[in-house]
């Protein structure tokens, strides 16, 4: 065990807009990683058993509460002007997100991906006209002017939250400093030659965080 790296995963958090123009899920990731370690003694090692009993979460504040989206469904995100989004404009929205975990720091990442089933039968996909751009609180870019094959990056390590977990709904309190960051990201619909065929399109798309608990 000398030097080795824990990493439990959490559940990937969803998030999905409405609006006519632009549909945006957003998807929090978990699950277990790492090798197991067996003993060929029966042996009850730790009498409340190894490893952290907490469980590893991220979330994002949503109107000053804190939001769960680790369904399949994923959970709605409003993007402001989203529903006039047309060639050569820009919008943009701030995703506050968070790690839940009192003591586990949190190693996170962001893609946007295609959500699945499209925008329907019949609906221009405006998708490959769109650019992406995403910063974090520091000034930091996550990815810019990025296609959305491009579209992803790393936050780094959110610390502790230093302080219980939120319930979905629960009214948001800062943890720790550093178990917190906004991501701004930005979608720039390109007005070139070609986007004229795609009058009333539509884009459907994921935006999926993933985290990985890191311990040494």
């Amino acid at each position: 065990m000398s030097g080795r790296t824990e990493r439990t995963r959490a559940r990937p958090l969803l998030l999905r807009t409405g609006v006519a123009v632009l549909g945006l899920l957003v998807l929090l990731a978990a699950g277990t990683t790492g090798a197991a370690h067996t003993d060929g003694a029966r042996l009850g090692l730790g009498g409340a058993g190894i490893g952290p009993s907490e469980r590893f979460d991220i979330g994002l504040v949503s109107q000053g509460r804190a939001l769960q989206a680790d369904l399949p469904s994923g959970a709605p995100w409003a993007v402001p002007g989203a529903g006039e989004l047309v060639p050569g404009r820009t919008i943009t929205t701030e995703l506050p997100v968070f790690n839940n975990t009192p003591r586990l720091l949190a190693d996170t990442a962001i893609a946007i991906v295609a959500r699945e089933g499209g925008t329907g039968d019949g609906v221009p996909d405006i998708t490959p006209f769109l650019r992406f751009t995403a910063t974090l609180a520091s000034g930091a870019v996550l990815f810019e002017d990025a296609v959305l094959a491009d579209a992803s990056g790393s936050l780094g390590a959110l610390a502790p939250r230093g302080a219980p977990p939120l319930d979905g709904g629960e009214a948001f309190t800062p943890g720790e400093p550093g178990s917190l960051d906004t991501i701004t990201l930005s979608i720039e619909y390109l007005d070139e030659p070609g986007v004229e065929a795609l009058n009333g399109g539509q884009s459907a798309l994921s935006l999926r965080f993933d985290a990985g608990s890191v311990t040494s």
